[in-house]
């Protein structure tokens, strides 16, 4: 309906005023609720808020029933109830009034006293209200049986009586239903410090931009929860700060958007898959921390103006995000799509509750709490998103430690027989050493030499003296104890360190390996190999030897073997050493005597 048509209704219903300024009384039940109150009042204008509660309560002349069309076009208005409590009630009721921007909100009832009463609800003044949910709650005592007025003066920025929705009800039906709203709202509240605490935690040892920026978002969005249910200012906020819950809830909103902006960008890795969106993206983002901070110092008048242009750029960075997760997701990012299922519930709640705010839609309950349960789903969705990022980076890193350890592996590995090399054996031998500094050096080290191995292999060939070296490394395997430890120095020359002290000291040991060589000849292809082995045997080391001291003396040991005619193990003797023979070098293979 047009504007000249809805003032021309509008006009008509007041001339007929005085024809119907007897109001019919509203009867209340005992027990229940009177829902759309507004229908059942009367209504006067009054733009200039030139008449008092007083002169209006003696002459009602003024009043013409509700009309649709004030819905669409109404100046600041007076509305007037006649209510009636039944006789077998006690009385109490509360007056349910959704909560909207109101540039005045005046209830006009009796008080204890029966005095006129003012309460107020204006959207930057103190609220004389308790606020529960998206409604304000004024306390109503009625005499049973007896028939009480009700004021209510009411302006609203959208220039209508529609976003204006009230309804009556018993208080103790009432308290049921706070009871079931506070329920919820603990329920929700619950859920999401709990993601908040465990994420916060999972920063604190993963160090990730993501969880931080989560953190920060989902207490952004609590924050707004809270002011929109009404539990901030119900419970935590002081009462000088009343007035400041509507710029509070804007300035809560902008928060919300411009942490998860910050966390989408750190979770679907934006910058690198989108860098153009992401820098409209960025500068979005100012202009809305730019409104959000003027709408904090704007006088009155311009508040609303500003609230509401800081709400069409939050619904337009919403829309931006969706558009950049869903291009995240096609360029590669799985975070880009959970973010675009996530993002896209809560998008769907959202424009709801914007429309509501912008009263492009009407009131209704699934509307006025679908944001709750879509922040909900949001941030789950989002912590099991950040919980698969972090699966991911820990099975990245377990890969990269396996193929770190694969590569240590293999440089300390000979690639012929498999055994530990030079290098491992010389830090192996360090670590034993400074292990035993304080007490003693109580392994062995034996060094093996294959005899006449040159010969043969020379003879038959490398493949042959290759095999020769595997059995050699597979037979001394089986003599070896748990820990002990078997490396190749080069050629045909093997280090053996015991884990500790054998049964029978080392020269048990390398007797038993010789003994083995010696019953069991090498063979390939079913013909016995001229080879042997010498073992050279070093025990009771002092702590105070360096790794150069230690081979040196086992490789003493090994000379006194092949001086004595090979095919045998020997333990150092001191007076037997050579003065000449300094011991394998740990930088090359040393060619020795065959």
């Amino acid at each position: 309906m047009g504007r000249p048509v809805a003032i021309l209704i509008v006009g008509l219903s007041l001339m007929f005023g005085s024809a119907v300024a007897d109001q019919p009384v509203l009867e209340l039940p005992a027990r229940g609720i009177v829902a759309d109150l507004k229908a059942h009042s009367l209504v006067q204008f009054d733009a200039e808020r030139q008449q008092r509660a007083e002169s209006l309560l003696r002459d009602r002349g003024g009043f013409a029933p509700f009309d649709a069309a004030m819905d669409q076009e109404a100046p600041p208005s007076w509305l007037f109830l006649h209510l009636k409590a039944p006789a077998d009630s006690d009385g109490h009721y509360v007056l349910r009034v959704s909560r909207r921007f109101f540039t005045r909100f005046d209830l006009y009832a009796p008080g204890s006293d029966g005095r006129l009463v003012r309460r107020s609800a204006a959207a930057l003044g103190a609220v004389d209200a308790a606020t529960v949910g998206r409604e304000f709650v004024f306390d109503l005592r009625l005499v049973p049986g007896e028939t009480v007025p009700v004021l209510v003066f009411v302006d609203l920025f959208q220039g209508s009586l529609q976003p204006l929705e009230m309804s009556l009800q018993d208080e103790a039906s009432f308290a049921e239903t706070r009871a079931n709203t506070y329920l919820l709202f603990g329920l929700i509240f619950g859920i999401l410090l709990a993601l908040i605490f465990h994420n916060f935690v999972l920063y604190l040892n993963l160090r990730q931009p993501g969880h931080l920026y989560y953190v920060m978002a989902m207490s952004s969005m609590l924050l707004l929860l809270g002011v929109d249910s009404g539990m901030l200012q119900n419970y935590l906020l002081p009462a000088f700060a009343q007035p400041w819950v509507a710029r509070l809830n804007v300035l809560f909103a902008a928060l919300m958007v411009l942490t998860i902006f910050l966390f989408f960008r750190a979770f679907a890795d934006a910058e690198r898959l989108m860098p153009r969106l992401m820098q409209v993206g960025r500068w979005t983002v100012a202009v809305l921390v730019v409104l959000a901070i003027a709408q904090w110092f704007s006088p009155a008048a311009l508040f609303p103006y500003l609230a509401v242009g800081t709400q069409l750029v939050n619904v337009f960075v919403f829309t931006l995000l969706l558009v950049a997760a869903f291009l995240a997701g096609r360029r590669g990012s799985v975070e880009g799509y959970i973010f675009l299922v996530a993002w896209g519930v809560f998008l769907l709640s959202a424009f709801g509750r914007t429309l509501l705010t912008l009263d492009m839609a009407e009131r209704n309950l699934v509307l006025e709490y679908m944001m709750y349960f879509g922040s909900v789903i949001e941030a789950s969705i989002l912590g099991l998103g950040l919980a698969y990022r972090v699966r991911q980076l820990y099975e990245r890193h377990a890969v990269a430690l396996r193929e770190q350890n694969r590569a240590a592996r293999l440089a300390n590995l000979d690639p012929l027989t498999d055994t530990y090399n030079r290098r491992f054996l010389q830090t192996y031998l360090e670590n034993a050493l400074n292990d035993a500094r304080a007490e003693s050096f109580n392994r062995s080290v034996l060094i093996l030499d294959l005899d006449h191995f040159k010969e043969t292999n020379d003879l038959y060939g490398h493949a042959v003296g290759d095999q020769i070296l595997r059995d050699l490394v597979r037979r001394c395997q089986d003599h070896l104890g748990e820990g002990d430890v078997l490396c190749r120095l080069g050629g045909d020359e093997f280090v053996i360190v015991t884990a500790g002290e054998q049964p029978g000291g080392g020269l048990a040991l390398g007797r038993r390996i010789v003994d083995d060589f010696r019953s069991r000849p090498f063979a390939f292809e079913g013909k016995n190999m001229p080879v042997t082995a010498s073992v050279g045997i070093v025990t009771a080391v002092s702590p105070k030897c360096t790794v150069s001291d230690v081979l040196r003396m086992a490789d003493q040991a090994l000379y006194q073997a092949k001086q004595a005619g090979r095919n045998q193990a020997v333990l150092f003797d001191p007076d037997q050493a050579t003065p000449f023979r300094h011991g394998p070098s740990m930088s090359q293979p040393k060619e020795r005597e065959r």
